[in-house]
């Protein structure tokens, strides 16, 4: 029985080293595509995400500056024009939270949505649409924490569109990417 036992262990630690060993998960990705476009891409499978902000700076420490924030179904992005021979920066935070319908009122200059904010602790509300034929909710518009209504003037595709208001908490950091423009 002795010996079994320690097979088992010596089995048990072998197959833990490559775990213990291997590089922590680097979600985020990027390349430039052209001299003066950056294409960024992720992968982020876990469960309870509702989306991600995608920033960037042009200082490693910041300050960084909000690109999109973006649904969990957007897996790249490309921001393009950018200043030729400038080193950028990019990360990806994910946010978490949950989704209420608004109180929707016709107006002539568009539409004002009305909710209650039942959290005590969101960094803010995003606006959600989703497009008559759609299959997935785009934020659209960020929204300060304790807010319960806001004005929006919908584009002409949009104009049945489905809305609704999440009150997010932002959660992990990804890796930083550290690219530099040429040309």
């Amino acid at each position: 029985m002795r010996g079994k036992a320690l097979i088992a262990a010596s089995a048990a630690l072998i197959l833990a080293l490559p775990a213990c060993s291997a590089e922590p998960e680097r979600p985020l990705r990027g390349v430039l595509t052209t001299p003066t476009d950056i294409d960024l891409d992720w992968r982020d499978t876990r469960p309870g995400i509702a989306g991600h902000v995608l920033e960037f700076a042009t200082e490693e420490d910041g300050p960084y500056t909000v690109l999109q924030y973006l649904a969990p179904q957007v897996t790249s992005y490309r921001h393009p024009d950018l200043m030729p021979h400038t080193t950028f920066y990019y990360r990806l935070t994910s946010y978490r939270g949950p989704t209420v319908r608004p109180h929707r009122t016709a107006r002539a200059d568009g539409i004002h949505l009305t909710w209650r904010d039942t959290s005590s602790d969101e960094d803010g509300f995003l606006l959600e649409l989703r497009k008559r034929d759609g299959d997935r909710y785009d934020p659209v518009a960020v929204l300060a924490p304790d807010t319960e209504a806001t004005d929006f003037a919908p584009l002409p595709e949009e104009a049945h569109a489905a809305y609704r208001v999440r009150a997010f908490v932002l959660g992990e950091r990804s890796n930083v990417v550290r690219l530099t423009s040429g040309a």
